[in-house]
């Protein structure tokens, strides 16, 4: 087994996505982020999950590589929002939130190894 620079697989990728795109959805209104911030967040959350359910899909109707640049988009997206959001005096906890999860999401993109072998 050849252990590289990205050992997960990308089935794992599309659950821990699954699993944790609800948070950016459903945090921001919990925690009272901005109306316009709480709007971005649930899309880009609703965005996620939906680019992990096509990846998962056995039709596999989005190709590895899309599948790889909307992950790695989203993430910068979620990150930078996060960044604009302290820049601009938003809660640090806005802050916080959304550059740690962007920071996540980045890793995470960064260590799967998208291939239909094993997927």
């Amino acid at each position: 087994m050849n252990m590289t620079a990205r050992p997960i697989e990308l089935s794992v990728h599309n659950a821990v996505v699954l699993a944790t795109a609800p948070l950016l959805m459903i945090v921001p209104y919990l925690l009272t982020f901005s109306p316009g911030i709480g709007y971005l967040t649930f899309f880009l959350g609703a965005s996620l999950m939906g680019v992990s359910l096509a990846g998962s899909s056995p039709q596999r109707p989005l190709p590895l590589s899309a599948q790889s640049g909307f992950d790695s988009a989203i993430g910068i997206a979620i990150f930078a929002i996060g960044i604009l959001a302290g820049i601009t005096g938003q809660a640090a906890m806005t802050t916080i939130f959304l550059v740690g999860f962007g920071a996540a999401h980045l890793a995470l993109t960064a260590s799967t190894r998208y291939s239909a072998r094993g997927a």
